[in-house]
């Protein structure tokens, strides 16, 4: 069916599309789903053993090589990283990129960690399987209240939560500083001589005391009545006054006179958050998948305010973060850009044509966009910087179907056509060329489709929108353009400036002139464009490669790390030092609030956040300040600051990265059997590192050994005591971390009561030796009598990677890219011994970025196989395909140049900048090529070159001034993302844009390839 006919014959129908088209793209934009960046799936899952008291080399024997080996068993597993710790360990479990569907695979993993738990020994607590590692918090609410306790604060945050998950589109809502519970039995060292033999008693007598248990059920004349027997705790007080028959005698004894009874909390605490310096508990939301991220978070920051109000004075509620806020200013940000470039496509359209022939072609841009946001909600694509970044991208472009249409009717109706047969005559001319130069420009983006994992979904939206959007601009071509311009065009109105079109003349006239002088030579055209693209080649190597950017975002990452034997206390003194110098106004203005983290990382706010590791020895500080700019200031001053001044932790700050590694980070990860030589090795690495300049980080992944008290027990010595190795780890256990004995049940919660030696019997090496041991006939013995303590060196934490040993070596250089600073480092690395089977494997961002982009290489052969199907398809030749491809390396030339000038870095965005590039100047060799052979049968063949390219020069040059000019928004607006990707395309296609004025005249004069439909045609 011919759509332009179709148009001119229905015109109120093609009215009433219009119209619907508008009316429809309105509703979709009101409640249309806005994220801050495309929605990517972590393929993570997290493993989580423990056994209490083990080892990491003897953890790593018996619970993490089984575990690993049933893990493996999986299929779709990719990555197996393993964390070992003191009695526990920590396995992540990356599936394949491919896979999609992750709940079966979820599911065989649980299946798998249950059957290999029957294989573990008996006091192992696990295999748990975390599924939601990957989840992201669109809102952070850190809650203070002075004057409160702890367990009030607890209260009012489990409040909150039961109100969140009571608003629409909130998924989950966890909390984040909250404390466990505890009802303390704190006995005193010094009198266990005395009490010893009654404290299992007393234990044994508040076991049978605290329970509910039925007690059968009463037949009253046909009425049951159940029968319930109750003796359990319902204050502190009952616990105290807890009565037990003295050992050996008539008389009573209370627990309280044994020992001290207190409620409170678990000691020491897993996990501590601050807010501002002040104890906190935060309130992470997470949001269910489908809803507008805008419409949760208001209704989230709305019953927080309206909570707050209801609360004593005392509490406060602050949003430490807050995501509807970046997607609010991502989103405006470039929907800002959009109607810039648009307002510049409009300039330049009108400046070249007129007013009103330039209004009647940029009419096309509305009707294209709204055609891709109702392709966009079919594929449920959001509205995002990368998707809008591709509206800005496909507006130059998508305005070229509009030229070529527009152009072309303006001629004919200037020759004396009438406005509808010019109309469609236009139509009929063009729409196969221009479906077919669309059609090639959006496979270029083909790569993105084929990229699979994480990158792929990321890219996915912006090949996906550049489709729709060019789509929908041929569509618009076709159909609605010619009614358009069959109504409002006319040749008086072409060029309302006479000067400007005298001038016009005369430089077409130029080019002409110029064509039929170069047409001979056209062996040296091609070998000096050859040349020049040999030299754009060469520059590439000088400029610096990047994956990803630092975010734009004004969040600044602290992640602070003691000795691995520091005590949580130690590190809540320091992190809350570092937290006072952030929170001063006189050192960092700059700085809006800070939220402290203390034992782990808090919830996930971002997608790419790396999560600070779980340890009573690790910090995370988030400190936000007001944009980009200030928080850069604030990460140069807090490195000088706190390495002078916090000589005792090792500090890593930085801001959010886009990409899943930071940017100039070079992981050498050393790989092998022996855990000595390993740690050996990863520090002789570091030492290679030292001298860098401007080193930010540089630190191996296994922290420093620590010190265990071995306590050798004396066999023999132990069986005549009747003292047993079990039974002495227990009373140790009891002395330090306590020993569960009971619940008190408070309301819905059961809280443990614990056993435990006070804190000044449990505080000092010393304390240790005077313990006192119970043996079997209810004597006390001391510890030294049945056991030596040696102390030694351990290693406070190893890791393995799919089922091998490995420890790894991070570094960064503020003065170096990531291969500029392995280089630096390279000869020293050759010069490691790794005789015994040890291997060195380069990660970081070098290896990420090598595995992506050799990804996106795999895509390219697929993609210049389909736009040659198009090609040959259009023109039935094999010559005019190498023509059209000749001018894909033109974009060598440009490109560099443009980075060079600007300062840019080649990204992960340029390489996809690159490759929309090469689409963009294909579209426009094809058009040329086609206006070559309609002119072939009016004149000899270097007049026809001539002729077609003096019509041509105008719509490819104005396609391309649109592109380049309207992508200056998004360079100079669009943030660290997209500016190289701006530049990339403004600077390749500025030069090579030209050149294909040259390059295709030439190269059809050379290959001479046969007129359409003749009889030779089949040659070429």
């Amino acid at each position: 069916m011919n759509l332009t006919r179709f148009s001119l014959d229905r015109p109120r129908l093609t009215l009433f599309v219009m119209i619907a088209l508008i009316v429809m793209g309105a509703a979709l934009y009101a409640d249309f789903p806005k994220r801050e960046e495309p929605e990517i799936t972590i393929r993570t899952a997290v493993v989580t053993v423990q056994y209490l008291g083990l080892s990491p080399p003897r953890l790593e024997r018996l619970i993490v090589e089984p575990v690993e080996r049933k893990i493996r068993q999986i299929p779709q597993v990719e990555d197996i990283d393993t964390l070992m710790v003191a009695g526990r360990a920590t396995i992540k479990v990356t599936v394949l990129d491919r896979v999609t569907k992750l709940e079966g695979v979820w599911q065989e993993l649980r299946d798998k960690m249950e059957e290999v738990a029957r294989e573990l020994p008996a006091e192992t607590s696990g295999p748990f399987v975390n599924t939601d590692f990957g989840d992201v918090t669109i809102a952070s609410i850190a809650m203070t209240a002075e004057g409160f306790s702890f367990a009030e604060m607890e209260g009012t945050a489990e409040e909150l939560q039961r109100q969140l998950y009571a608003l629409d589109g909130v998924g989950k809502v966890r909390l984040y500083g909250n404390q466990e519970e505890r009802i303390w039995l704190e006995f005193d060292a010094k009198r266990l001589a005395s009490i010893g033999v009654q404290l299992p008693v007393l234990i044994e007598d508040l076991r049978n005391q605290n329970i509910i248990l039925p007690a059968g059920q009463l037949n009253a004349d046909g009425t049951a009545f159940l029968l319930e027997a109750s003796g359990d705790f319902e204050s502190i007080e009952q616990v105290e006054g807890l009565l037990s028959q003295a050992s050996g005698g008539d008389s009573y004894i209370r627990l309280a006179d044994i020992v001290t009874v207190r409620s409170g909390f678990i000691d020491p605490p897993e996990t501590l958050v601050f807010a501002n310096g002040r104890s906190a508990i935060v309130i992470g939301v997470e949001m269910q998948s489908g809803f507008d991220i805008l419409s949760v978070g208001d209704a989230i920051a709305e019953l927080m305010n309206q909570f707050e109000r209801e609360q004593p004075i005392g509490y406060a509620f602050s949003l430490a973060t807050f995501q509807p806020n970046e997607v609010k200013r991502s989103v405006t940000n470039a929907l800002t850009n959009v109607v810039e470039t648009f307002v510049v496509v409009l300039l330049v359209v009108m400046a070249f044509l007129g007013i009103r022939t330039g209004l009647v072609i940029a009419s096309i841009v509305p009707f294209a966009i709204l055609f891709a946001l109702v392709g966009m909600n079919t594929l449920n694509l959001a509205l995002e910087q990368v998707s809008i970044a591709a509206v800005i991208i496909s507006l130059g472009l998508l305005v070229d179907n509009g030229v070529v249409v527009v152009e072309d009717v303006l001629s004919r109706v200037s020759e004396g056509n009438a406005g509808s047969d010019a109309a469609l005559a236009a139509g009929k001319q063009f729409a196969q060329p221009l479906a077919v130069s669309s059609g090639t420009t959006i496979f270029a983006f083909l790569p993105f489709f084929l990229l699979e994992g994480p990158e792929g979904e990321y890219a996915f939206s912006l090949g996906a929108v550049v489709a729709l959007t060019l789509v929908g601009s041929w569509f618009s071509a076709m159909y609605l353009l010619p009614l358009i311009a069959a109504r409002f065009v006319s040749p008086g109105k072409r060029l309302e400036d006479s000067n400007s079109h005298e001038d016009l003349v005369k430089w077409t006239s130029a080019y002409r002139k110029l064509l039929m002088r170069i047409l001979p030579g056209s062996k040296w055209v091609i070998c000096i464009v050859l040349t020049l693209v040999t030299l754009g080649a060469v520059l590439f190597s000088f400029i610096p490669a990047q994956l990803f950017p630092s975010s734009d975002r004004g969040e600044v990452l602290v992640y602070m790390d003691l000795p691995k034997a520091a005590h949580i206390s130690e590190t809540e003194r320091i992190a809350l030092a570092v937290g006072d110098w952030f929170g001063d106004e006189q050192e960092n203005p700059e700085v809006i609030n800070q939220v402290t983290y203390i034992g782990g990382g808090g919830p996930r706010f971002y997608l790419a956040l790396d999560p600070a590791e779980a340890s009573p020895a690790s910090a995370f500080l988030l400190v936000n300040t007001a944009d980009r700019e200030a928080a850069i200031r604030v990460v140069e001053r807090a490195r000088s600051h706190l390495f002078t001044h916090f000589p005792e932790g090792r500090f890593r700050i930085k801001r959010l990265a886009m990409g899943a590694k930071e940017s100039g980070t070079v992981e050498v990860e050393i790989a092998g059997l022996d855990l000595e030589r390993l740690y050996t090795l990863g520090r002789e690495v570091e030492g290679f590192f030292r001298n860098t300049p401007l080193l930010v980080e540089n630190q191996h992944d296994w922290g420093e050994k620590t010190v265990k008290v071995f306590i050798d027990v004396d066999q023999n010595k132990a069986r005549r005591l009747g003292v047993t190795s079990q039974s002495l780890a227990r009373v140790l256990g009891a002395y330090f971390d306590g020993y569960d004995v009971s619940n008190f049940r408070a309301g819905d919660e059961m809280v443990p009561i614990v056993l435990r030696a006070t804190q000044e019997d449990r505080d000092s090496i010393a304390d240790l030796a005077s313990i006192s041991v119970l043996t079997n006939d209810g004597r006390i013995a001391p510890l030294n009598q049945v056991a030596d303590m040696r102390p030694q060196l351990e290693f406070s934490q190893t890791r393995r990677k799919n089922q091998r040993r490995i420890i790894t070596v991070t570094a960064k250089s503020d003065a170096y890219s990531a291969a500029e600073l392995l280089d630096q480092v390279s000869d020293e690395l050759n010069t490691l011994d790794l005789a015994g089977g040890y291997e060195v494997t380069i990660g970081g961002e070098l290896a990420d970025s090598s595995e992506i982009y050799g990804r996106l290489a795999w895509g390219l052969p697929a993609a210049f196989t389909l736009m040659l199907l198009l090609i040959i398809y259009q023109f039935d030749s094999f010559r005019r395909a190498l023509i059209v491809f000749m001018t894909v390396p033109l974009i060598l030339i440009g490109a560099p140049i443009g980075l060079l000038l600007s300062g840019q870095p080649l990204s992960f965005m340029g390489i996809l900048g690159l490759i929309s590039l090469a689409g963009i100047i294909i579209n426009n060799g094809i058009v040329l090529i086609n206006q070559i052979d309609i002119e072939r049968g009016k004149g000899d063949l270097v007049d026809s070159i001539a002729n077609a390219a003096q019509k041509r020069i105008r719509p490819i040059l104005l396609t391309s001034i649109t592109t380049v000019l309207g992508l200056f928004p998004l360079y100079l607006f669009g943030g660290p993302l997209w500016e190289p990707l701006a530049v990339v395309i403004i600077g390749g296609l500025s030069i090579a844009s030209i050149l294909t004025l040259i390059l295709i005249p030439a190269a059809y004069f050379l290959l001479q390839p046969p007129l359409r439909g003749s009889d030779e045609s089949i040659s070429g």
